[in-house]
C-alpha cells in the first residue's frame, strides 16, 4: 500500500484537472492541455477570457475530457445549447452569450488537438488576428477561451447552408447570375484579407456559409487562417484535412507550408469550377487527388457544362494554373474577370414601374407578377422570384394556328400524330378558337414561346401567378371549389373558353389557373428539388424523364385545383387536357 508521501508524489505526476499522467518534466498535459503551473489557464494579458479553475473539476466526473458538453453548461458567460456542426478540428456549438445577450457559435478544438502546446499558442494568436477582420463576407470573431481541456473561438452566429450544401440545392446548375453575385463576394473578402496579410489556406465550398433570402443573399467565410495552427504538427497529415485535399494547391501537396496568396486563388479556382460544372476537377482518394492536383490537368468545365462562357472558362483554368505565377496575380484581378465573363443584366432604374399590364400582339394580355417572396409548395416554405409577366390565359387555338400559319411548324416525333388534330387540315370551327390549345407536347409549346419572344414559366413562376403572397391553397382564396371557379370534374364535357370564369382568377388578376388544362412549365420534375430546391429564382434545370404541369384540368377532380397540386408526363406526350401559356422576364 502506498504511503502518503508516495501518493502524493504521485498525484503530482498527473494532470490535476483530467489525472493522465504527465511525462517527466512536462508543464503542460498532452491530453487535455492544462498548465500545471498556473491555477488559471491564461494569463490575463493575453486577451483571453480567462476562467478560474477548481482544482480536479473534471477529475471528480472523468479521467478524460468530455467528448461532447453538454446542453447547458456554462462556461464563462458563454451557455452551451447544441452541436450545429463538426469536423477534422473541433465541434462547434449554437450557444448564448448572456453578457451581451446575443446568439453565437463556439469553434472548439478538438480535445486530442487542445493537448498540443504549440497548437494551444498558435490558436490563441490566429484568434487575435482573426478578432481585427471585420470585412462584411467574413464571420467575425469576437474572442476566444481557454478553460482546462477547452480551446474555442466565439464566433458570429450565422444562419443558412454552406456553399456545397447550396450548390446542392441547384442539382449542380446554379444560374449565372447567382454564381456571379455569390463569387464576387467571395473574391472580395478573401482579398481584404490577404491585403491584411492573412491566407486563409483551407478554401472550400464548405468553408464559406449562404445567409440571407431573395436579392439579399450573402456568402460568409469561416475558419480564415485556422489551417495555420495546425501547420508544423503530426495533425496536419493525419487525417485533420482529408476533406481538404479536393482543393489542395499544387506547392500545398509538394509543401503543405508553403501556402501564399496565390494558393487561396488555386483553391477559389477549383471553387468556381465547382459551382459552374457541380463536379470537383479531381476526385478519388486521398493520395489521388493530390497527385492529380500537382501533375494532372482538368477536364475543361466547358465538358460538363456546354454553356459555361468561354471567357469564365478561361479564368477558371488560368486559376487552376500548376504554376502560381500563371494564376490571376489577387483576388481583385479574378474578380474583374469574373465580372467579364459574366457580365450583368442591366439594372432597372429604381423609380422604374413596371407596367401591371402588356399586350404583345401575340396573347391577348401578360400579367406583372411583382418581384418578392411567396410561400411554395404543400409545406410554404418562402421563395424569392423576380418580377415577371405571364399570360393572363393560356395560349388559345386562335393563336396557336397563327402559330402554325406563318412558321410551318410540324413535329416529327414518333408521337407526331396526336399533334393538334382539330387544327390540321382546316378543321378548327369559330366555336373553338377561344379554347385553350390541346394535344401540344412540351416541346410544341416552347417552340411557340420561342416563336413569341416569351418562354414558359417555371414552376415556382406558375405557382406564385397563381397563389399569390398569401399562401392560399386555390387561386381564388380558401373556399371550397365548385362549378362557379373552375372546369373541373368533367370528364365527357371537354374545355370551355378561356377566361370562362372570372370570379377563379389569382390575387393578380391571373385566370384559368385551376381546372380546364394542365400547363407545361419549365422545369423537369423532381419532388425534392420542389420541396427544398434553392430559395432564389428556382429552376430545375437537371435534365430527367418527365417535365412539370401544373393547373389541373376538366378530366380531374378538386384536389387537383390546388395552388401546390402537380403532375408531370414525358415531353413528347400530348393528350386532350394538355395545354400551357408563356411568360417574360419583366
Amino acid at each position: 500500500m502506498l504511503s502518503a508521501m508516495a501518493l502524493e508524489q504521485d498525484l503530482e505526476r498527473h494532470c490535476p484537472a483530467c489525472l493522465s499522467r504527465l511525462p517527466e518534466g512536462a508543464r503542460f498535459c498532452p491530453s487535455c492541455g492544462h498548465d500545471s503551473r498556473s491555477s488559471t489557464v491564461l494569463a490575463p494579458e493575453s486577451g483571453a477570457t480567462v476562467v478560474e479553475r477548481s482544482p480536479n473539476r473534471f477529475a471528480r466526473d472523468s479521467q478524460l475530457p468530455p467528448l461532447r458538453i453538454a446542453p447547458g453548461t456554462r462556461i464563462s458567460v458563454y451557455r452551451f445549447d447544441e452541436v450545429i456542426g463538426e469536423g477534422g478540428m473541433g465541434v462547434v456549438y449554437r450557444a448564448y452569450d448572456e453578457a451581451l445577450a446575443r446568439p453565437v457559435a463556439l469553434k472548439c478544438l478538438h480535445s486530442n488537438l487542445a493537448g498540443d502546446r504549440d497548437i494551444r499558442t498558435r490558436f490563441a494568436r490566429e484568434a487575435r488576428i482573426l478578432s481585427s477582420c471585420t470585412h462584411p463576407n467574413v464571420v467575425k470573431v469576437y474572442d476566444f477561451i481557454e478553460q482546462d481541456y477547452l480551446l474555442a473561438m466565439v464566433m458570429e452566429l450565422v444562419e443558412g447552408p454552406s456553399l456545397v450544401q447550396y450548390l446542392a440545392k441547384w442539382r449542380g446548375h446554379m444560374p449565372w447570375p447567382e454564381i456571379r453575385h455569390l463569387f464576387r463576394e467571395v473574391l472580395e473578402a478573401v482579398d481584404a484579407g490577404h491585403r491584411q496579410g492573412v491566407i486563409h489556406r483551407d478554401l472550400k465550398p464548405d468553408n464559406i456559409l449562404v445567409t440571407g433570402s431573395g436579392d439579399c443573399l450573402r456568402p460568409k467565410i469561416v475558419d480564415f487562417g485556422i489551417a495555420r495552427i495546425l501547420e508544423g504538427t503530426t495533425y496536419t497529415m493525419s487525417g485533420a484535412f482529408l476533406g481538404t485535399c479536393c482543393y489542395m494547391s499544387p506547392e500545398q501537396v509538394r509543401q503543405p507550408h508553403a501556402a501564399d496568396p496565390r494558393s487561396d486563388i488555386y483553391s477559389l479556382g477549383v471553387t468556381l469550377y465547382q459551382l459552374c460544372t457541380g463536379k470537383v476537377p479531381f476526385e478519388g482518394n486521398h493520395f489521388a487527388v493530390m497527385m492529380a492536383h500537382a501533375q494532372e490537368q482538368p477536364v475543361p468545365p466547358s465538358r460538363l457544362r456546354p454553356d459555361l462562357p468561354s471567357e469564365l472558362e478561361h479564368l477558371i483554368l488560368d486559376a487552376l494554373a500548376k504554376d502560381p505565377s500563371d494564376r490571376p496575380p489577387s483576388c481583385a484581378a479574378f474578380r474583374d474577370r469574373l465580372l467579364a465573363a459574366l457580365p450583368a443584366a442591366t439594372p432597372t432604374s429604381s423609380n422604374f414601374q413596371h407596367p401591371r399590364v402588356i399586350r404583345d400582339g401575340v396573347a391577348s394580355e401578360m400579367v406583372l407578377i411583382p418581384a418578392g417572396s411567396f410561400l411554395m409548395g404543400k409545406e410554404r416554405r418562402l421563395v424569392y422570384l423576380d418580377a415577371l409577366y405571364i399570360d393572363r390565359t393560356p395560349v388559345t387555338n386562335r393563336e396557336f394556328a397563327t402559330f402554325l400559319e406563318i412558321t410551318g411548324y410540324r413535329p416529327t416525333d414518333e408521337d407526331a400524330a396526336r399533334f393538334v388534330p382539330h387544327l390540321l387540315g382546316g378543321k378548327l370551327s369559330k366555336r373553338q378558337e377561344n379554347h385553350p390549345v390541346v394535344h401540344v407536347s412540351w416541346f410544341d409549346a416552347r417552340a411557340f414561346a420561342t416563336w413569341a419572344g416569351k418562354r414558359l414559366p417555371t414552376e415556382a413562376e406558375w405557382e406564385k401567378a397563381a397563389r399569390g403572397t398569401d399562401g392560399r391553397k386555390y387561386p381564388w382564396g380558401r373556399t371550397q371549389p365548385s362549378p362557379h371557379y373552375a372546369n373541373y370534374g368533367n370528364k365527357d364535357g371537354g374545355t370551355v373558353p378561356i377566361g370562362s370564369y372570372p370570379d377563379g382568377a389569382s390575387p393578380y388578376g391571373v385566370l384559368d389557373l385551376a381546372g380546364n388544362v394542365w400547363e407545361w412549365c419549365e422545369d423537369f420534375d423532381d419532388p425534392a428539388f420542389y420541396e427544398d430546391g434553392p430559395p432564389n429564382n428556382p429552376r430545375n434545370e437537371q435534365p430527367g424523364q418527365r417535365l412539370v404541369m401544373r393547373g389541373g384540368s376538366y378530366m380531374f377532380g378538386a384536389h387537383a385545383l390546388r395552388t401546390y397540386a402537380r403532375t408531370s408526363f414525358e415531353p413528347q406526350y400530348r393528350f386532350a387536357g394538355g395545354g400551357f401559356r408563356c411568360a417574360r422576364s419583366a
